[in-house]
């Protein structure tokens, strides 16, 4: 009879026979009298076939990923001893022991793994307790101190005689005004502020990484939600400049110098000690800037200038407004849904939207190099190899060699929709006068978004005609993150803007200068005290540092509404 001894103390738990553990890794120690070779792969790898890890000629230890359950088998020479899956935890020891009767390869936990998410919750908790009694005292120090000093020095003024007299003021009510949508500026702020933590690094979370090929995690719906925000500004925008008189050549020359200009900040972001040869041509603010400047110039050459987008009870306003946009944009999209499914990439199946390399290897499909389907080959066709995104989530899991670039032209033509969501949504708001009419439109084509993009992928991860991909800006991911963006409007403006309970800060400075943050975030996001090297980080080191990290630039955002400083393009 055998006994598992647990050890939770020390250093141990972050060694493996020598080798210093990282995060989201555990150690397997296998026990073998005989030389054995160790294979896996991991189920993130859709139909992958395994790959030998390690040769031991003994007892050893092995450094797993604990990122996805591990699919392994463990061979004597040519014979396969066992196999199994397991899912190892972060910090996590474990056991194999062949050398006993009857073991069915099953992996036996020696020391206890560390809570991985524990550092998430402690941050909110936090983050919550800190804005809790930033309120409180706020709140003890206007009525409480502010009302005492109120009624020590100003409630009573003297009379001519020296007798004290109540002075009455009275207040006359005026209805409040906004210059700008609050809901808009806190969305919108929200979206930079969980950008800049997911460019900082997420706290080493896959949560808070982009997803390996399909799927969606936060990191995944922080640039369209975005995107969003720009539709919903670039109508509201242009509805005031236009009713006003404005030509609507010149509101499109606006909106194309606009777009010039955010491509060519992106190129600068994008070419930071590389040379021309290297230059990363797609990029965020370059998708930005193209999805602006076709929504812009679809928006000056049919937004009405009369009083059609008006208060007013008619059910279809909001469509009527925008009926012609919406025609046009269902084109782009039409186009790169059959140029995706139907044409086929040299060597590759028809409508292939798989990673390559190592995809499908398992059932003897040679995809090696079909990356990307047909977007990847356009993107390396037009733009060059060297000119896209070298790294990737999906290249060391599996084994590609091709670059593949997650903003690259035909997502342009897809991604549009998210921006006409957005602006979609500000017709909404124009053409109603009434909150819950308002409300009731965003959350009905949410849930006609969701419902929609949950077909296309059968409501799976890698399922469906289409699934929801990020790397390829596909219809049902423009479709799920437009359908949460609709949503969270919805919510922003009944708690904001409707029933006032909420005031957004400091997400709401940050939005005002949300442009500037990102730009300075992606500038500086390597240099101190914005970045700190830690050699062997914990998901709670590299949590802290990160978040850190968002809330100095929301300081930022903070610093510069108070001096009144908003830097738009």
């Amino acid at each position: 009879m055998s006994f598992i001894k647990f050890e939770n103390v020390g250093s141990f738990l972050r060694h493996c026979n020598g080798t210093t553990l990282r995060y989201d890794q555990a150690c397997l120690e296998i026990d073998t009298e005989h030389p054995i070779s160790f294979w896996n792969q991991y189920e993130e790898c859709e139909g992958c076939v395994l790959l030998k890890t390690a040769h031991l000629p003994s007892t050893g230890s092995i450094v797993l990923s604990t990122l996805s359950p591990a699919r392994y088998a463990i061979k004597n020479g040519a014979e396969e001893i066992c196999n199994g899956t397991f899912q190892f935890r972060e910090f996590g020891q474990y056991s194999i022991n062949l050398t006993e009767k009857g073991n069915k390869c099953s992996p036996q936990m020696t020391a206890e793994p560390d809570e991985a998410s524990l550092p998430i919750l402690t941050a909110v908790v936090i983050l919550l307790s800190m804005a809790t009694l930033w309120y409180i005292v706020k709140g003890i120090g206007k009525r409480v101190i502010a009302g005492r000093l109120y009624a020590r020095y100003f409630a009573r003024e003297d009379n001519e005689l020296g007798s004290e007299t109540p002075v009455l003021m009275e207040v006359t009510p005026r209805s409040p005004t906004r210059s700008r949508l609050r809901s808009l500026d806190i969305f919108r702020g929200l979206a930079i502020a969980l950008m800049i933590f997911v460019n900082a690094g997420g706290g080493g979370y896959a949560v808070f990484s982009h997803s390996v090929w399909n799927g969606l995690t936060v990191a995944d719906v922080v640039f369209p939600w975005f995107a969003f925000a720009m539709g919903e500004a670039l109508v509201l925008s242009l509805n005031g400049r236009l009713r006003t008189s404005l030509p609507r050549t010149t509101a499109f020359y606006q909106v194309a110098r606009r777009s010039l200009v955010l491509a060519l900040i992106g190129i600068v972001l994008s070419s930071q000690l590389v040379s021309w040869e290297h230059v990363r041509l797609p990029g965020v603010l370059q998708r930005l800037a193209a999805m602006y400047l076709i929504v812009g110039a679809l928006e000056c050459a049919f937004m009405p200038t009369s009083q059609n987008i008006t208060p007013g009870r008619s059910l279809l306003r909001d469509i009527t407004a925008g009926w012609r946009q919406w025609l046009i944009t269902m084109v782009l999209v039409g186009i790169q849904v059959v140029i995706t499914l139907t044409v086929p990439a040299p060597g590759c199946p028809r409508g292939y939207m798989g990673p390559g390399g190592l995809h499908l290897s398992a059932a003897g499909q040679q995809l090696q190099n079909c990356t990307g389907g047909v977007a990847g080959h356009v993107d390396r066709l037009i733009l060059g190899p060297s000119h896209l995104y070298q790294k990737g989530t999906f290249r060391q899991l599996y084994h590609t060699s091709l670059p593949h670039d997650p903003e690259g032209i035909l997502g342009i033509l897809s991604g549009v929709m998210v921006v006409q969501a957005g602006a979609h949504a500000m017709r909404i708001m124009l053409a109603y006068n009434h909150a819950r009419a308002r409300i009731m439109r965003w959350v009905f084509w949410s849930i006609v978004f969701a419902v929609t993009s949950g077909a296309l992928c059968e409501f799976s991860k890698n399922g469906g005609p289409i699934p929801i991909n990020k790397n390829l800006w596909s219809l049902s991911y423009c479709l799920a993150t437009s359908s949460m963006a609709l949503f969270l409007q919805a919510l922003l403006y009944f708690v904001v803007d409707l029933k006032q309970k909420w005031g957004g800060r400091p997400l709401y400075y940050a939005g005002q200068n949300a442009l500037f943050l990102y730009i300075g975030s992606e500038l500086l996001k390597r240099h101190f005290p914005l970045h700190y090297a830690i050699p062997a980080p914990t998901h709670a080191q590299l949590l802290a540092t990160h978040a850190a990290a968002m809330l100095i630039w929301l300081a930022v955002g903070v610093a510069l509404y108070k001096k009144r400083v908003f830097i738009t393009l």
